[in-house]
């Protein structure tokens, strides 16, 4: 072993000496990218495979049989892990999640809508925002945390011209495994390396875009590398760096650097809002099943141990052995034995003996609801270790597995891991919005005829509103309202138009509606004359 890694590290050297591009087998080994590899390894490989459901070490287990000790079989699993990410995400990011931006000095209440406000609007629109950031805070809570990207591109056509006015800002998500920070304070990333691959002609392609600082200068380094595919099967050898080839095999018009005027990086990362207790030194996060990893496998043994009572304990029956016929497979040639259950003809057996004669049922009560309560146990204790209030996850027997629709207070653990989340995301999304502005700046993007970049000199102001995403108890809100209204404590036109009280009226339907209920109050029955009723017995 210590005369091959010497052996590498001189060929390394001889390579670099001689100008030949030499093979990295990580990204790890290339100069200026801190040794995460072992919490890639040991937390965000694993992480992602029970995201995408199956994991080799849990799920691909040794099942020997009389014909084949070596025998193994794929685990019935639960898919919780993506369950419970996407139940986080749509709490988190939801709908009402609103990015609104506003230019210093401009009244709020002002009756044109604010230029600078539709400028980012539209970028967000056109880059499907709503949609993308629900499934990247859904990969967050997978794998520890998400990296955005703003650039700005040019369209071409077929002879590598530039399409007149077809610029566009554009907003790039990558997950744990697609970034690699290089440099960070406690605020923040400020320096990273974002990896995207393809695979093109028999080889795989990674591409390495550096985002760093020179001083003040901000630069995006671009590289190349390809690897081999093996005649094995695609897939094999695709995490391999290689050796460095030209931008120009699959990137003819990307520059291997640029130089730009910006007073911040161009990408933001947010993480999930449990602390890496995995690498104290790493600004990346973790899983929200990080901590609950045993769990999630007993919750897997459990249900293939629920799956296999059906089909282990299947009707049996027991035969007498001279019962028991046998003929010849003409496919095989072999001798096959089997009992005829649709035989109606008399056997003649030679015994006396009358227990060799029975025809025994020999069928195993299935433990259904041992097993629903211990998927229930550990699932209670899953989310509790998650961050989600107990009970939140259940199974039964009819519907599997199943999220409760919890109704949310201050003090409820669901909602705390919820707001925690939501936390960590609005100042990157600020980032990402300052990015837009920034990149529009840069290119002298213009919007209804206006500079961005007159626009903003005056100065802006980016204002985040997050949603709780929970279902929450509206007849309890409303009478909350109510009583705060008989307290004298909230106008009734408030109560009929914040959307917290159920009602959600326009400031107008509000006053109609208080209009009438006025106009009804003062309506009084006919007067009527009691001499009327005289005579009347």
């Amino acid at each position: 072993m210590f005369g091959f890694e010497r052996l590498k590290r001189i060929m390394q050297s001889i390579g670099a000496a001689t100008g030949i591009a030499k093979e990295y087998r990580s990204i790890f080994e290339l100069g200026g990218v801190p040794a995460f590899n072992e919490f890639y390894n040991i937390g965000i490989l694993p992480w992602k495979c029970l995201y995408r459901g199956f994991y080799k070490p849990w799920h691909y287990v040794l099942a020997p049989t009389i014909a084949d000790p070596d025998h193994h079989r794929n685990l019935f699993y639960t898919q919780l892990s993506k369950a419970v990410c996407s139940e986080l995400a749509g709490m988190v990011w939801t709908d009402q999640c609103e990015v609104d931006v506003s230019m210093d000095g401009r009244a709020a209440d002002a009756q044109e809508p604010d230029p600078l406000n539709e400028f980012v609007q539209d970028v967000l629109r056109k880059n499907a925002f709503q949609v993308k950031m629900a499934e990247a805070v859904e990969q967050a809570a997978a794998l520890g945390g998400e990296a955005l990207k703003v650039w700005y591109e040019v369209r071409r056509d077929r002879e590598g011209n530039e399409i007149p006015d077809s610029g566009r800002i554009r907003i790039g998500y990558a997950m744990a495994d697609q970034f690699v920070p290089t440099a960070w304070d406690n605020a923040e990333v400020t320096e990273g390396i974002f990896v995207s691959r393809v695979a093109k002609g028999g080889w795989y392609y990674t591409l390495l875009e550096w985002h760093i600082w020179n001083g003040l200068t901000y630069i995006i380094r671009n590289e190349l590398y390809k690897a081999e595919m093996k005649r094995g099967g695609v897939g094999e050898n695709q995490d391999i760096l290689g050796i460095r080839c030209p931008l120009a095999e699959i990137y003819p018009y990307l520059d291997e650097e640029t130089t730009l005027n910006v007073e911040r990086s161009l990408f933001a990362y947010f993480r999930t809002p449990t602390a890496n207790n995995i690498d104290d030194n790493s600004p990346l996060g973790v899983s929200i099943y990080a901590n609950a990893m045993e769990t999630l496998h007993a919750i897997d043994i459990c249900f293939d141990s629920f799956v296999r009572e059906f089909r282990l304990g299947k009707k049996r029956i027991i035969v007498p052995a001279r019962m028991i016929r046998q003929v010849t497979d003409p496919l095989t040639g072999r001798q096959v034995r089997y009992f005829d259950a649709t035989d109606e003809t008399y056997e003649a057996l030679s015994t006396d003996d009358p227990d060799s004669l029975k025809i025994q049922d020999n069928s195993v009560a299935l433990r259904v609801e041992e097993h629903v309560a211990a998927l229930n146990a550990f699932l209670n204790i899953f989310c509790l270790q998650v961050g989600f209030s107990a009970g939140t996850f259940s199974f039964d027997v009819h519907g599997g597995l199943k999220t409760a629709t919890e109704v949310v207070s201050e003090n409820s653990k669901t909602y705390k891991t919820v707001k925690n989340f939501q936390h960590q995301i609005t100042p990157a999304i600020e980032r990402v919005v300052e990015g837009i502005l920034d990149v529009a700046q840069l290119y002298d993007v213009t919007w209804n005829g206006q500079s961005v970049a007159s626009l903003v000199a005056g100065g802006y102001e980016i204002k985040v509103t997050m949603d709780d995403g929970i279902t929450q108890d509206r007849q309890t809100n409303i009478n909350e309202g109510i009583t705060l209204v008989g307290a004298g404590l909230m106008s009734k036109k408030t109560f009929l138009t914040d959307p917290k009280y159920g009602q959600n009226m326009t400031e107008e339907d509000a006053e109609k509606e208080l209009q009438r209920i006025a106009q009804e109050n003062t309506i009084t029955m006919p007067q009527i004359d009691v001499q009327d009723f005289n005579g009347i017995e």
